[in-house]
């Protein structure tokens, strides 16, 4: 019951953290093509998405190790998954995938402190942001494939 509800809890949160993402995507876009100046929405809504991947990655850890029950086998054994596709993508790939997602993002954050003109900025977080959200949402579409 506690893994049905922390998984839930964890697909809440990661469509606001996916939505956050799209926005500060599209505000960041849009900056760099009007030239706008860096607003504290650009930089809220990426903080948002940097939290919200740091929370979906420790609640992605705390259903991962401690809230599995015995029930799920293989699942949790990596020299179990290799002949699995779906079994080898929940143990392994998704977990590389959004921890490098996070790593991007992370990385972005901190060109975009050390840039000191907006247009730095805002090319900063459309290649940094726009390249973790394009992992999250490839590792998105192959989640719903191996469903």
């Amino acid at each position: 019951m506690l893994y049905t509800i922390a998984f839930k809890i964890h697909i809440y949160i990661s469509a606001i953290t996916l939505l956050s993402g799209i926005l500060t995507l599209v505000l960041s876009i849009q900056g760099w093509v009007k030239k706008r100046e860096y607003s504290k929405l650009d930089q809220w809504s990426s903080v948002i998405f940097n939290i919200g991947l740091y929370f979906q990655l420790i609640l992605g850890f705390i259903i991962y190790f401690t809230l599995r029950t015995t029930l799920d086998g293989a699942m949790w054994e990596v020299p179990d998954t290799e002949n699995d596709a779906s079994l080898r993508f929940w143990a392994i790939e998704h977990i590389a995938l959004m921890i490098f997602a996070l790593f991007l993002t992370q990385l972005g954050r901190l060109f975009i402190k050390r840039a000191t003109q907006s247009i730095r900025m805002f090319k900063a977080s459309v290649f940094y942001y726009g390249t973790a959200l394009l992992l999250i949402l490839f590792s998105i579409s192959i989640a719903l494939f191996f469903r």
